[in-house]
């Protein structure tokens, strides 16, 4: 029993220890200046590929929104912080639109050097997948800016 208590133990102390570099990895991966926009939406829970919503700055710095502004105000135009868990691949920003004010719950993956981003509007339960569903969930690509 002790033995057993001990390994699994180990295997947990072992994971963390191996897990943390690459969580702190893909924090650090979402760091700079990113543009991009929302998508259109498309049919059965795809997005389009024409651009909805320009974002012209998403900035993330020390696990932080530095700034997050669109051209209309109309997406995640007034970002105030921004929670981050790159275990989970979540990434949730508290701010205001001209039609929504509270905790925007995201889902957020790196995929051939773009950020994509889903997040619901207030009230709205987390995305579990990318598409955008217009008053739902915006499905937001975005180009690091070099």
């Amino acid at each position: 029993m002790k033995a057993r208590l001990a390994k699994s133990l180990l295997l947990s102390v072992l994971t963390l220890t191996l897990a943390t570099p690459l969580l702190a990895q893909s924090a650090k991966e979402l760091e700079g200046t990113w543009v991009g926009g929302v998508l259109n939406p498309g049919g059965q829970g795809k997005s389009g590929t024409a651009t909805m919503v320009q974002i012209s700055e998403l900035t993330i710095k020390g696990g932080k929104v530095v700034a997050c502004k669109d051209k209309g105000g109309v997406s995640l135009g007034n970002c105030e912080s921004l929670t981050l868990d790159p275990a989970k691949k979540t990434m949730d920003a508290k701010g205001n639109t001209k039609n929504h004010t509270g905790v925007f719950q995201g889902i957020y993956r790196l995929k051939d050097g773009k950020l994509e981003w889903c997040a619901a509007n207030p009230g709205q339960k987390r995305p579990d997948d990318y598409y955008t569903v217009r008053q739902v969930q915006f499905h937001m690509v975005f180009d690091k800016k070099k």
